[in-house]
C-alpha cells in the first residue's frame, strides 16, 4: 500500500516543491499555536495567584497570536497556491501522456474523459483543504506535549501515552475500512460506466431489442453500488463513533485526574485551570482527525488514480520517423489477445487501396471495433503489424501518424467550446466555406443555421448541449474537414436519422478516390456501395469481397444485406 510519502515522491518536481513549502508553512502556524496555548499557563498561574494582570505573559501572548493569525493566512495561501500547482502540473502530464497510450489500457484505470472533473480537482483539494488542518492535527498536541513536559511530566507523559494508543487505534479503523472503500469507488466506477453505456447507445439497443437486458445490467451495479456503501457504512460509522468516545474519554480522564490531584494537594487549582485549558488545546485538533482521515483517504485514491494513469507504459514512436509513400493500409497476421489470454483477433490480413471505400461487418462481438483500432494504432498489435503507406505503423513519429489518419468513433471526441472551434481542431485554418462544406457533408449545416447562434453555439462538456445525432454528424464534419488522407469510422450512421443518414452514405461514396476510407457499419445501405466488404467473425476475418459476390456466396452475408440480421459493435 502506497504510504502519502510515497505519492509525494511520485509528484513533479515543482509540485512536490509547492507542497514542502505549504506543509512547512502549516507546521510553523501549528507550533504557534501550541506556544499560544502553552503561554496560557504561565499567565492563568501569575493572574489567579498574585490576583493581577501579568502584562508581561499577556504580551508574549498577544504576539503570539498576532504572529499565528499572520502565518497560518500564508499557510491557507500556500496550500493554494500548492493545490493549483499540483493540479496544473497533473493536467500538464496528462495532456502529454494520454495521447500516447492505448485506450483499452487507460480504460481499465480511469476513464479519460473524467479524470480532470474528478481525480485531478480532488487530488487539487489535498494541499489546499486538507494539509493545513492534517499538520495542525500532528503537531499542535505534539508541542503541547513536549511544552508539558516543563511543566509536569507526569501529565505530559499521560498525554503522550494516550496520543499513541489514539494514533494505533486510527491506523487499525483506517485499515479495516480501506479495503470497503476501494470496493465502492469499483462498484462506483463499473456504475458510471454502465450509465454512460447505456445513454449513448439508446439507439442501437431498442434497434437490437436489447434495451430490456441493458437495463438489467444497469440495475445490478445501481445495487452492487448500494451494497458496497451499506458495507462501509456498517463498518466506518462504528469506529469513527469509536475514535470520537476515545477522545472524549481522554478529556474526562484528563479532567477527573486534575481534580484528583487537587483533592490531594499535589497540584493546586491555579496550574489545575491551566492546564485544563492547555488540555483543551491538545484535544481540540484530535477531534478532527476522523473526518480528516475519511477526506484524506479520498484524495489519496484520486491521486493514485492520476499517478497509475501515469504509469501506464505509452506506445513507442521514433522522434523522427520514417515518411508513408501513400494513404493505403495494410495488415499481416494481426493477432490481440485480452488480459485473461482468450484471442481476441487471430490472423487477420487485409489491403485498402489508396482511395478505395472499405467495409467491416460481422455479428456482435465479432472484434470490429478492435480491429479498427488496432488498424488507427491506438494499440499495438500482439502479434503481426499495421503498415500504413507501406510503412510499419510503429515506425511512425508522432506528428506524421496524428496527421496521415483520422479515426472517429461513437464515443464523442467533443470539447466544451463553440461548433466552430470543435471543426477547426481538424483544420485550424479552415476558411468558413470550408466549414460550410464539412458540414454539408455530414447533414448538419441545416441545423447550424437554424441555432439561434449559428457556428457560435456552444456544444458544452463532452457535446451535452447536442442530442447524440448531432454530436455524431458533427464528429463526421470534422472527419470530413481533416486532410488526412486515411479516414477510420466506427458506426457512422448509428444514430442519424433516415434522411442525415443517406446524405453522410452520399458523401463517404463521394470521398472514394481522394481518401481511402474504411468503415465498421451494420449498416447494409454502406456495405452495398464499398469496393471492399470485409466479414469478422469471432475475431477471424472470414470473407472479403465485393457486396454482389458475397451476397451470392454467403448465407449470413445475405441475410445481413437482406436486413435480417444486426450487427451491434
Amino acid at each position: 500500500m502506497k504510504t502519502l510519502l510515497d505519492r509525494f515522491r511520485s509528484l513533479p518536481v515543482d509540485c512536490r516543491y509547492e507542497i514542502r513549502q505549504a506543509a512547512l508553512w502549516a507546521g510553523g502556524a501549528a507550533v504557534l499555536d501550541a506556544a499560544c496555548g502553552l503561554l496560557l499557563v504561565p499567565l492563568l498561574e501569575t493572574w489567579v495567584t498574585e490576583g493581577e494582570v501579568p502584562w508581561r505573559w499577556l504580551s508574549f501572548l498577544v504576539a503570539a497570536t498576532v504572529l499565528h493569525a499572520l502565518i497560518l493566512y500564508l499557510a491557507a495561501r500556500r496550500g493554494y497556491l500548492a493545490g493549483g500547482r499540483l493540479a496544473f502540473g497533473l493536467v500538464r502530464r496528462l495532456v502529454s501522456h494520454l495521447p500516447r497510450l492505448a485506450p483499452p489500457a487507460l480504460r481499465k484505470v480511469a476513464a479519460p474523459e473524467g479524470l480532470l472533473r474528478g481525480p485531478v480537482l480532488q487530488s487539487m483539494g489535498m494541499p489546499a483543504h486538507l494539509l493545513g488542518p492534517l499538520v495542525s492535527a500532528v503537531v499542535t498536541p505534539t508541542c503541547v506535549v513536549l511544552g508539558l513536559f516543563f511543566l509536569d511530566g507526569r501529565i505530559a507523559a499521560a498525554l503522550l501515552l494516550a496520543g499513541l494508543l489514539l494514533a494505533i487505534l486510527m491506523r487499525w479503523s483506517g485499515r479495516r475500512t480501506l479495503e470497503d472503500e476501494a470496493a465502492r469507488a469499483g462498484a462506483e466506477r463499473a456504475f458510471a460506466r454502465q450509465i454512460q453505456t447505456f445513454a449513448q447507445h439508446q439507439a442501437l439497443l431498442r434497434a437490437s431489442g436489447r434495451a430490456g437486458p441493458a437495463r438489467r445490467d444497469l440495475e445490478r451495479a445501481l445495487e452492487d453500488l448500494q451494497a458496497s456503501t451499506r458495507r462501509l457504512l456498517a463498518r466506518g460509522l462504528p469506529v469513527g463513533l469509536a475514535f470520537s468516545l476515545a477522545v472524549q474519554a481522554l478529556c474526562l480522564l484528563g479532567l477527573l485526574g486534575g481534580a484528583w490531584m487537587v483533592t490531594h494537594q499535589s497540584l493546586d487549582g491555579a496550574r489545575l485551570l491551566a492546564l485544563l485549558v492547555l488540555l483543551a488545546r491538545f484535544i481540540e485538533p484530535l477531534t478532527q482527525l476522523t473526518p480528516l482521515d475519511q477526506a484524506l483517504r479520498g484524495s489519496a485514491r484520486a491521486l493514485d488514480t492520476v499517478l497509475r494513469v501515469l504509469s501506464l507504459p505509452p506506445l513507442e514512436s521514433p522522434e523522427r520517423g520514417e515518411q508513408p509513400r501513400d494513404c493505403g493500409l495494410r495488415a499481416e497476421a494481426l493477432g490481440w489477445d485480452a488480459d485473461d489470454g482468450r484471442a481476441l483477433l487471430t490472423d487477420i490480413s487485409l489491403t485498402l487501396d489508396p482511395g478505395t471505400l472499405s467495409v467491416i461487418v460481422g455479428p456482435t462481438g465479432a472484434g470490429k471495433s478492435s480491429l479498427l483500432a488496432l488498424l488507427g494504432r491506438l494499440h499495438d498489435p500482439d502479434r503481426g503489424a499495421v503498415f500504413l503507406g507501406g510503412v510499419d505503423a510503429r515506425k511512425l513519429d508522432e506528428k506524421t501518424l496524428a496527421a496521415r489518419r483520422n479515426l472517429v468513433f461513437q464515443e464523442s471526441g467533443l470539447f466544451h467550446g463553440t461548433v466552430a472551434w470543435n471543426l477547426r481542431m481538424a483544420r485550424t485554418d479552415a476558411s468558413p466555406a470550408d466549414l460550410r462544406s464539412a458540414a454539408e457533408l455530414a447533414s448538419l449545416l441545416d441545423d447550424i443555421e437554424r441555432w439561434p447562434d449559428g457556428w457560435e453555439t456552444e456544444v458544452g462538456p463532452g457535446g451535452a448541449l447536442l442530442s447524440g445525432g448531432q454530436r455524431q454528424r458533427l464528429c463526421l464534419a470534422r472527419a470530413f474537414l481533416s486532410p488526412a488522407p486515411l479516414l477510420l469510422l466506427d458506426e457512422p450512421t448509428a444514430s442519424l436519422d433516415a434522411f442525415s443518414e443517406r446524405r453522410v452514405i452520399h458523401s463517404l461514396a463521394a470521398s472514394r478516390g481522394s481518401r481511402t476510407v474504411l468503415v465498421v457499419t451494420h449498416n447494409p445501405a454502406v456495405a452495398r456501395m464499398a469496393d471492399q466488404v470485409l466479414v469478422l467473425d469471432k475475431g477471424r476475418l472470414r470473407l472479403r469481397g465485393r457486396h454482389d459476390a458475397l451476397s451470392r456466396r454467403d448465407d449470413w452475408y445475405a441475410r445481413f444485406a437482406g436486413g435480417a440480421v444486426t450487427c451491434e459493435v
